[in-house]
Order: structure tokens, then sequence, then C-alpha cells
């Protein structure tokens, strides 16, 4: 019977090891997309234009390549993707707290606004941290 419980143990180790390395490789792979898709520059700016209160911007302007940046990650890195491009606008410039929730809802429905995306058509984004 201990060697059954044993035995048990071990595979059960070995599930969370090999489940948590292939959590963190599939999370590395996304940075690396990510990157790849120079941050998500193009959605960074979409975020700014339509967040922002200049009287020069031009919402849209960026939608277009923002999808297109969006197309190139896996389905599975989109919405970390996203979550990124807020994270990277908050740290960047001076956004008041207001501004700060808008670049969470419009960065949550992005994905709705590219035509050629199926599954997530919304993100849950992580705001918490910045409130």
């Amino acid at each position: 019977m201990a060697k059954l419980a044993l035995l048990v143990a071990t595979f059960a180790l070995a599930f969370l090891v090999v489940n948590a390395s292939i959590y963190r490789s599939g999370h590395s792979s996304c940075e690396r997309q990510i990157r790849q898709e120079d941050n998500l520059r193009h959605c960074q700016k979409y975020l700014e234009e339509e967040c922002s209160d200049s009287p020069y911007n031009r919402p849209g302007r960026y939608l277009d390549s923002c999808c297109q940046q969006l197309e190139n990650l896996e389905r599975e890195c989109r919405c970390e993707g996203l979550q990124h491009a807020v994270r990277q606008q908050l740290e960047e410039g001076e956004w008041e707290r207001e501004e700060a929730r808008e670049l969470f809802q419009v960065a949550k429905t992005i994905l709705r606004k590219c035509p050629n995306f199926e599954e997530p058509r919304r993100c849950e984004m992580q705001s918490r941290r910045w409130f």
C-alpha cells in the first residue's frame, strides 16, 4: 500500500512539473511573439488615439495595423499582447485614472473591431494593479 501511495505521489508530482513547464513555455512564447511584433506598437498608438483628448487625434488611424499585428500572434497570445500594450501605455504616459480605465475598456474590445478574428472576441484585462 505504501508503494502504491508513493507511486501515485510521484505521478502527481511529475504531472505538476510538466504542466508548469508547458505553462511557462507558452507564456514565454507569447512574450517572444509580442516582442517580434514591436510590442504591438500600433495597438499602443490606437489605444492612445482612442483614449486621449488631443484635438490632433484621428481615431481609428492605427486600427488596421493593430489588427495586423494581433493577427501575427497566435490566438492564445492576443489578449496577453493587448494587456502588454495597455501596460506600455500606462508606463510611458501620464494618464488620469479615468483615462487609464478607458484604456482597459478599449483594449478589451479591440478584437471585435478586427475583421478576421473569431475567438476570442473580447479580452479580460487585469486592471487591479493600476488602480
